[in-house]
């Protein structure tokens, strides 16, 4: 047995059992790794909140009035504004710098509260570190905070994660419908305070008093008192242990009117807050009453005391958490362990009770010790809630995607479908045009399948609608390698080599093996820029693409040789065709001698026309750009009967007025014709979250005949499982967001065709390949943006977002490959025929890769045909620009191409 044929089989079990464990696992959920759908697919919220570098600065320099402080803020706002993808510190520490004016000032940043850091000798670049420090604690701080407050939904594997490069934190929430709550909850600025507490004996005697309201309030079987478990309390600082079920009750009927009027004198700073910590199997909450301090502000202990907080073991392994006071805090803190000697105090945040310490003594030098039966757990938490602190700055929402769970399960049986179909097909057709070697690509497809599946679970990735698309299209061009690998063993046979030979040569660099790695890398490559600058579903694409392709290369190149070596050793032959008329007239194709050449005059003129076209329309008609790259907000409605788009726009232009101007929504039908896709810019520009609210209110105030008679405001906008009508998702992107995807999007564009001409260069040592590879994909991505500019009137669905630019990125991947792979015969040709001019190289390997082309070409725009019909709504933009795209890029790689490279060579052989 040969070494690399002993490689595959090892690799190949190895591989297959891991993959096969997860996705068992993920199946039956008995691992923590899984495959996370994504919000498309089973509903919920996606949330991006931009964190307030503006506010912090004015924290850090104690709200300045210095004129040259304010007049830098007006400067970064600007500066931003116009390039959101700068940085903002960046815009405020050059203004400064231009003036020479030194940061350190007493009434900058050189202030009593960075004392600590900051003198009056500090340079601007120490203090610009210093801030830049304290933004990066911040982020982090903030991502912790915000993740303690998500815990108390319950979610399931939230997703919270930082922005690369940028100071935006992503949240995505499966299943929550609530938005409004959802904001409140992540835009409330948090606050870490630490408070007295009124133990069980100082509030009981209160607690039977308004035990006679309660049945009166909530008309529960059981009394307050019965409510709140007393019996079970173990320590006097607690006052209640509640049932989560019956926490709400308890809330509101602690905050209800007659509750507070009821309150004694000695009570009315008390104020009641739930424990983060659940007791007896997690099933009850500690219910806490703290002393609300109303004295001045000088006294008041927040969050900004603590400069550090950390964890420390004793000799017995037990865990304290130790906090240390800055000055100011000192003092405070001094007169507060002197009050409460002997008492429990209630560390808080977010109106949350984290822990609750015993003082012991006085504390005068700001060095405490926090000690108790902590877990490793709940101490990381307790350091992480210290050094948080009062939140530094305030978190803004700049775009949320609300997607209602009937989109989601209807997103996923139509993924499924379409997968399935595709997969038929792909399999139906490999076996009908190769026989045995078509059935030997399958198996290999089948064993691509699953370790695409299980690395994604192996990741905890989340899978969206565009990543299954993703995975359909990886799984369509992988077997352009099989393709590739089986027409170079054809030629073998043809030129008199034996079977075995063959198929020896043509998994070598000299046979197939250099087009599979040059096709793949270059798409390879318009995957990873994907991934670097797209977000959301735009990196599923790109994840699922990549994983693809380099999974596709080892099952085409190691698996599939395995495979046809074992075949012939045991039948001693393998046809590579079908014997049917029509398929042998197929496969003859790759003998005709045509002079596509002598032709180049005719493809430059149409290729000339569509592009003069193209450029025309998207001067003089423009692009339909979608919410991701002009802002608004947009909803997809369900009504109860067929709805004309045109009448509802009408209807809205007349209530979405601003300054006297009727904003006109962009109103189409989606999906069915019950259900309509509204986009509005109205309001766009306030940066404030009532306007959400507002629009809400006003749409369903215009719309209200549309609807039942029954139907209320309520039921309109929330979003609900099998919801019959009113709003199934919602969408708002900011200005400032969609400047900065357009600046990304048109950046990753040119990134790519940069590194495509590199390697193409690299490759093959002559720029004229670099040139026609680039002028071919700028041809092909002009005439699909043509095509959307001229015919986005009539055709709702042609709309350039993000899912259109991981479109285009992917007609380059796709194009680039035919063009490489005809680029490859043509270097390959010319090495073996010496004598033969420029003119009959080119020709011949356009000639020998043209049933390829054809072949693989045939099976990508079936399978894109196949989501198209079946893969939904939300895809058929994406898809529709991917069948041109990839009609348009065979047609290039053809005739454009190498039509380029043979014009600007001089030389009469290529070498």
């Amino acid at each position: 047995m040969r070494i690399g044929n002993f490689f595959t089989i090892f690799t190949t079990i190895i591989l297959t059992a891991i993959c096969l464990y997860y996705i068992h696992s993920s199946v039956f959920k008995n691992n923590k790794k899984t495959l996370n759908l994504g919000l498309d697919l089973k509903g919920g919220i996606s949330i991006i909140l931009d964190v307030s570098e503006k506010d912090l600065l004015k924290k850090l320099s104690e709200n300045s009035k210095n004129p040259f402080f304010i007049k830098a803020l007006e400067y970064a706002d600007k500066k931003k504004k116009e390039n959101p993808n700068g940085d903002y510190l960046s815009f405020f520490i050059n203004f400064f710098n231009q003036l020479n004016i030194g940061l350190s000032s007493p009434d900058l940043f050189g202030n009593r509260l960075n004392i600590e850091k900051i003198d009056s000798n500090s340079l601007n670049s120490e203090v610009e570190a210093f801030l830049r420090k304290r933004i990066e604690s911040s982020i982090i701080s903030i991502q912790n905070i915000l993740r303690s407050r998500i815990d108390q939904f319950g979610v399931i594997q939230p997703n919270i994660q930082r922005i690369k490069n940028s100071n935006r934190i992503l949240i995505e929430l499966s299943g929550i419908k609530d938005l409004d709550r959802i904001k409140k909850i992540l835009e409330k600025k948090a606050e870490l305070h630490f408070f007295e507490i009124y133990n069980f004996q100082e509030v009981f005697s209160y607690f039977n008093e308004i035990n006679k309201f309660f049945d009166r309030k909530s008309n529960k079987k059981k009394s307050f008192i019965d409510l709140l478990n007393i019996s079970n309390l173990k320590s006097s600082y607690i006052v209640g242990l509640v049932h989560k079920k019956h926490q709400k009750v308890v809330s509101e009927f602690l905050n209800s009117i007659e509750a507070t009027e009821a309150l004694p004198y000695n009570l009315h700073h008390v104020k009641f807050l739930w424990g983060t910590k659940s007791l007896l199997k997690n099933k009850y909450l500690q219910l806490f009453a703290v002393k609300i301090n109303n004295e001045e502000k000088s006294t008041l202990l927040n969050g900004d005391i603590v400069t550090r907080a950390y964890k420390s073991f004793d000799s017995f392994n037990k865990i304290s958490v130790n906090i240390k006071m800055n000055q100011e805090g000192t003092k405070k803190w001094k007169i507060f362990t002197e009050k409460n000697i002997g008492k429990n105090i209630a560390i808080v945040l977010d109106d949350l009770v984290y822990a609750v310490p015993l003082v012991q003594s006085v504390i005068p030098n700001g060095m405490s010790q926090i000690s108790g039966h902590f877990s490793i757990q709940e101490s990381n938490d307790l350091v992480n809630v210290l050094n948080a602190g009062e939140l530094p700055t305030s978190v803004n929402i700049v775009q949320t995607d609300v997607v209602g769970p009937s989109l989601g399960r209807e997103s996923i049986q139509k993924g499924v479908k379409s997968f399935l179909i595709a997969l038929f097909f792909v399999f139906f057709w490999m076996i009908f045009y190769y026989s045995i070697p078509g059935l030997y690509s399958d198996i290999v497809l089948i064993f691509n399948i699953i370790f695409i599946f299980g690395i994604l679970i192996s990741m905890n990735a989340v899978l969206t609608f565009p990543g299954i698309a993703g995975i359909i299209l990886t799984l369509a061009m992988s077997m352009d390698a099989n393709i590739l690998i089986y027409e170079k063993i054809k030629e073998n046979i043809k030129n008199k080599i034996s079977i075995f030979t063959s198929i020896h040569n043509s998994y070598t660099l000299q046979g197939a093996l250099s087009s599979i790695i040059d096709g793949q890398i270059t798409t390879l490559l318009c995957g990873v820029i994907l991934f670097y600058f797209g977000t959301g579903p735009i990196q599923g694409f790109s994840t699922t693409l990549i994983i693809g392709i380099i999974t596709s290369v080892f099952t085409s190149t190691c698996l599939g040789r395995l495979l046809l070596e074992w075949h012939i050793k045991k039948y001693k032959n393998i046809i590579f065709s079908n014997k049917m008329m029509f398929m042998n007239s197929f496969h003859r194709i790759q003998n005709i001698q045509l002079d596509f050449l002598s032709k180049r005059k005719w493809s430059y003129v149409i290729s000339s026309i569509l592009l003069i076209i193209s450029i025309f329309s998207i001067i003089f008609q423009g692009l339909n750009l979608g919410l991701d790259f002009v802002g608004g907000r947009s909803y997809v409605i369900v009504f109860d009967r067929k709805i004309i788009p045109e009448k509802i726009s009408e209807i809205l232009s007349k209530t979405f007025v601003e300054k006297e101007k009727p904003s006109f929504p962009n109103v189409k039908t989606f999906g069915n014709e019950n259900q309509l896709k509204i986009v509005t810019k109205y309001k766009i520009w306030e940066d404030n979250n009532k306007v959400d609210e507002e629009i809400l209110q006003k749409m369903f105030i215009s719309l209200k005949d549309y609807f039942p008679v029954h139907f209320e405001f309520r039921d309109f906008k929330n979003i609900e499982k099998d919801k019959p009508l009113g709003i199934l998702s919602s969408e708002k992107v900011e200005p400032i967001i969609a400047k900065d995807m357009r600046y990304k999007s048109f950046i990753s564009i040119i990134v790519s065709l940069i590194g495509i001409f590199l390697y193409i260069l690299i490759r093959f040592k002559k720029w004229q390949f670099g040139l026609g590879a680039v002028v071919s994909l700028i041809h092909d991505s002009v005439i699909v943006l043509g095509i959307f500019s001229f015919f986005y009137r009539k055709f709702s669905l042609l709309e350039i977002n993000q899912s259109f630019i991981a479109s285009l990125l992917t007609i380059i991947g796709y194009s680039i490959n035919d063009t490489v792979v005809v680029y490859d015969q043509i270097r390959k040709i010319s090495k073996t025929t010496m004598f033969s001019t420029m003119k009959e190289t080119i020709n011949k390997g356009i000639a020998s890769s043209l049933t390829r082309t054809i072949n693989t070409s045939f099976i990508t725009l079936l399978v894109i045909f196949i989501i198209f019909l079946f893969g939904g709504t939300s895809l058929r933009s994406f898809m529709f620009a991917l069948f041109i795209g990839v009609s348009i890029g065979t047609y290039s790689s053809i005739f454009i191409a190498p039509s380029i490279v043979y014009d600007f060579c001089k030389k009469n052989i290529v070498k």
